[in-house]
């Protein structure tokens, strides 16, 4: 009884009241509260502990405490993006986000690759901001997958409907995800996901190089965009962990019939992760991306020495 109190409590905390402060305050002010605020090593602790012990396996960590207090700074961002995107119309995007590279003018659908890295409900509010409306491929969440809290389920219910909103379609679900997806190309409209999940939750995993070494990698997304005959475009919305600001960068279009290209999106997602690691939110599941290619030995697709 107590422990499921303090679950409660900790989800009411770190998804609803911490975060909850970007929903009254200018953005700049909620983020200077919010990176005080993470200074607290016990906020986010059952992720930036497991996070930081993977991370060091993969990427150079020169300062630890400072890497933890980032990654709980971005953790705090990415739910403080729940408020503001419910809250805030596009003009915030005008406001706090340097677009690098802006998305591609294309006379039809794309499919649309972002990444479980800094911010990603903002990146489909950018893409829908720019015209084109789109169906993001999600899995539904549960209480377990949400640490056992129903207020953390609760949030993780009411988030997919935001990113719903967010990216101006529907969300599509497994089963069918296939056959939906297609019809939302046919229909004129982007179709997007997240490639970078445990190959263990996909059968649609395929060899590829990551760090320097054979592992698997989902091939879904561009399954689809090839059925489709549509091009693949790479996006994502970065964080600035002193400003608090966000830049959009944007890669493509890119042709699904490029045998090289799932080694490409590979090597720029690799990229993002050296660049800023403490953004990546899915460190604790990095084993399985090797875990079956050292069962079954494949040899890797030769990697592309000019990543975007």
């Amino acid at each position: 009884m107590l422990h499921s109190l303090r679950l409660e409590l900790r989800s009411l905390l770190e998804y609803f009241l911490l975060p909850g402060i970007a929903a009254v305050l200018p953005w700049p002010i909620a983020f200077r509260l919010l990176r005080f605020a993470v200074r607290y090593p016990g906020l986010y602790e059952e992720e930036w502990r497991p996070a930081l012990a993977q991370a060091r396996r993969f990427v150079p960590i020169d300062d630890e405490a400072r890497w933890a207090h980032l990654y709980r700074l971005s953790r705090a961002v990415d739910h403080a993006d729940f408020w503001t995107s419910r809250l805030r119309g596009d003009g915030w995007l005008r406001r706090h986000v340097d677009v690098r590279q802006p998305f591609p003018a294309l006379d039809g659908p794309a499919v649309g690759v972002f990444f479980h890295w800094c911010a990603g409900l903002w990146g489909a509010r950018a893409l829908k901001a720019s015209g084109p409306r789109a169906s993001v491929l999600a899995g539904r969440f549960s209480t377990r997958s949400m640490g056992g809290a129903r207020l953390g389920y609760l949030y993780g219910h009411i988030r997919l409907r935001e990113l719903a909103r967010a990216s101006g379609n529907p969300l599509i679900y497994a089963p069918g995800t296939v056959k939906r997806a297609l019809e939302t190309l046919a229909a004129g409209r982007w179709v997007c996901g997240t490639p970078d999940v445990p190959p263990t939750e996909t059968a649609l995993g395929v060899p590829v190089t990551l760090f320097d070494r054979p592992a698997v990698f989902a091939e879904g997304l561009l399954l689809i965009a090839r059925r489709a005959n549509v091009p693949v475009v790479l996006f994502t919305l970065g964080l600035d962990p002193v400003t608090g600001r966000r830049d959009q960068r944007v890669a493509g279009p890119f042709d699904p019939h490029d045998p090289a290209l799932l080694q490409h999106i590979v090597d720029y997602w690799q990229s993002l992760l050296r660049e800023r690691s403490w953004g990546f939110t899915l460190w604790p599941a990095m084993p399985a991306w090797f875990a079956p290619a050292a069962a079954s030995v494949p040899s890797p697709v030769p990697r592309n020495p000019h990543p975007a």
